[in-house]
């Protein structure tokens, strides 16, 4: 899909502005943790320690949007990088946004062992903790890692992610020179993101459900329950709006 060249001025300079806004949010949380030193006392500060720190590499990543990629590729606008930046640029940018969903997976199951299954904190710092932090580490490394091999990280419209090189090759003619297996790599990043989602959805739904039946059971109104509603309808509403967007047009024009 070739776009015009204020349609591409436009795609490298958007991702700055959105992705400094999500670093000044995400660095915020990160020295409240680190200054206040929150992650000594609570596993839920230890994890939006590590959510934050995802959000960060994902931000940073938006913020260079073209930049890294090859000079002289077509259609892109101040790309100024190599193939060797471009690398770079797409491992991070795997990393961050494999990371971020897991990590709120993992905060979403905090929750539920909090107000559904209500586990006591140091049952949740022995048991449960070291997988929170473990699960999302580890896959998104493993992907990220694999990408390298694999020469999946090449520009992909606005910035380097998985992406075939060059853009009008085919894998099944042989006339990709890198990331041939690159269409299999997207649909496990977006098949282990929507797992996550859909793994919080039912988490915060589960959660409604046992707010609810408490206060049917104590014959109470049901302004706490519908409190919990919108505020897990926001949860889930923002991963909802933040990934829609780049799995269907995946889906529809790759």
């Amino acid at each position: 899909m070739a776009f015009s060249s204020s349609q591409s001025k436009t795609l490298a300079i958007l991702p700055k502005c959105t992705g400094a806004i999500s670093l000044i949010g995400s660095t915020y949380i990160f020295q409240d943790v680190i200054l206040h030193k929150k992650t000594k006392h609570r596993v839920y500060h230890r994890l939006m320690l590590g959510l934050s720190c995802s959000d960060m590499i994902a931000s940073v990543v938006n913020i260079l949007s073209t930049w890294p990629s090859p000079t002289g590729t077509p259609g892109v606008m101040y790309a100024s990088g190599t193939t060797q930046t471009c690398t770079a640029q797409g491992f991070f940018n795997e990393l961050g946004n494999m990371a971020t969903p897991l990590y709120n997976a993992s905060l979403c199951l905090y929750y539920v062992l909090v107000i559904r299954m209500q586990w006591p904190e140091q049952n949740i710092k022995k048991k449960a903790e070291p997988y929170m932090h473990l699960l999302p580490i580890c896959i998104a490394l493993l992907i990220s890692i694999l990408g390298i091999p694999f020469t999946l990280y090449n520009n992909s419209g606005w910035l380097c992610w998985i992406a075939q090189y060059p853009k009008s090759c085919s894998a099944d003619d042989g006339t990709c020179t890198r990331g041939e297996h690159s269409n299999i790599f997207r649909w496990v990043h977006y098949a282990i993101i929507w797992s996550a989602i859909l793994f919080v959805t039912g988490g915060m739904y589960s959660i409604y459900r046992k707010v609810k039946r408490q206060e049917r059971a104590r014959s109470q109104g049901s302004s706490k329950s519908k409190k919990v509603a919108i505020q897990a309808a926001l949860y889930v509403g923002g991963l909802y709006l933040t990934w829609i967007f780049t799995t269907v047009s995946f889906v529809w024009f790759y």
